[in-house]
């Protein structure tokens, strides 16, 4: 482990912690803005301007970089993740809504990431039930459950077989493609993860967790087939992120001027595309010839089978001398 990384280092901790506080205080504020009527962008607005606002008060000094790592999304029933809509979406919520919230922060690279699963349920006494009630309690406890494995010697497939276990008890799926990944200063989606499916760990070598590492636990489950596709309208990409190994000559003045807002703004990490386009409408011709040469990469809304129901759990863990921790 680098020097970057190493969590004997009490300011590495420290961050990580900060980190955490900010994103589990905007998940909870966001959760009560999870209501019927409430549009879907103006809730992820909201997560998105609270990370920025609760992150600018702090760290002041040295001018480090801190904010968004993950966006703000809603994904709603049978819509996997990554849905965070341009300004104009009116999709709203309604009442009997399944809704999955995914964030993330970070404090000068030190990623926090969460992810929880709400019913919208008009009625607080009546109890949820049925296929919701499975996958949001499979999806839980399998969540749970990897976490409590994070811990120096456990190997990855031992955590893959523990969640499988979990959904199929729970008669569920798994996502296919989904995974917990290790995390690194300013790498939220490294190569080595931790499969929730069997079938994703084909080929891939097994390992064994270390000393100082950090792990995004993230499970998503699926009533359905598992089989994640691109929204109908993935032409129209919600999600972006800067490839900084790709280098091209970008023609367009408003290509130019998003990729300069984007890494300015955002860094490495995916950032929202309304935040470009909300002040420069100009920049939506400009992100298409971005996402054409890879400068920029989509982070697709994925979708399961029309009727079926997700639900998505995603907590922070570190491995620390002392024992694993936690922090979201």
């Amino acid at each position: 482990v680098d020097a970057n990384n190493l969590l004997s280092n009490a300011d590495v901790v420290n961050k990580y912690h900060v980190a955490a506080d900010l994103a589990n205080e905007v998940m909870k504020r966001v959760l009560q803005a999870v209501v019927p009527g409430a549009r879907v962008v103006d809730v992820c607005k909201l997560g998105d301007d609270l990370i920025a606002d609760l992150a600018s008060r702090i760290f002041k000094k040295g001018n480090k970089e801190r904010g968004i790592a993950f966006p703000t999304c809603l994904s709603v029933n049978n819509v996997i993740k990554n849905n965070s809509p341009l300004p104009e979406d009116s999709t709203h919520l309604s009442a009997g809504d399944l809704v999955k919230i995914d964030l993330g922060v970070h404090i000068d690279g030190y990623v926090a990431t969460l992810a929880h699963t709400t019913l919208i349920n008009v009625n607080g006494q009546q109890p949820m039930g049925g296929r919701t009630a499975d996958v949001v309690c499979a999806a839980y406890y399998a969540a749970e459950i990897a976490a409590r494995m994070i811990r120096v010697g456990t190997s990855s497939s031992d955590i893959t077989k523990a969640i499988e276990q979990v959904a199929a008890a729970y008669g569920c799926t798994p996502v296919r493609g989904s995974g917990s990944p290790l995390l690194k200063r300013y790498i939220s989606s490294s190569s080595q993860i931790i499969p929730s499916s069997s079938e994703d760990s084909e080929g891939a070598e097994p390992f064994t967790i270390l000393e100082s590492e950090v792990y995004a636990i993230d499970v998503l489950l699926s009533t359905g087939t598992g089989s994640p596709r691109q929204h109908p309208d993935a032409a129209r990409p919600h999600i972006l992120q800067r490839d900084v190994n790709v280098e091209y000559p970008l023609k367009l003045k408003s290509a130019r001027a998003a990729v300069s807002e984007a890494s300015k703004k955002f860094g490495v990490f995916p950032f929202p595309v309304r935040t470009l386009v909300e002040g420069n409408p100009a920049c939506r011709i400009g992100v298409q010839e971005c996402v054409s040469h890879g400068v920029l990469v989509a982070h697709p809304v994925q979708v399961e089978a029309h009727g079926e129901r997700v639900a998505h759990f995603k907590l922070t863990v570190l491995v620390l001398p002392s024992g694993t921790m936690r922090i979201t």
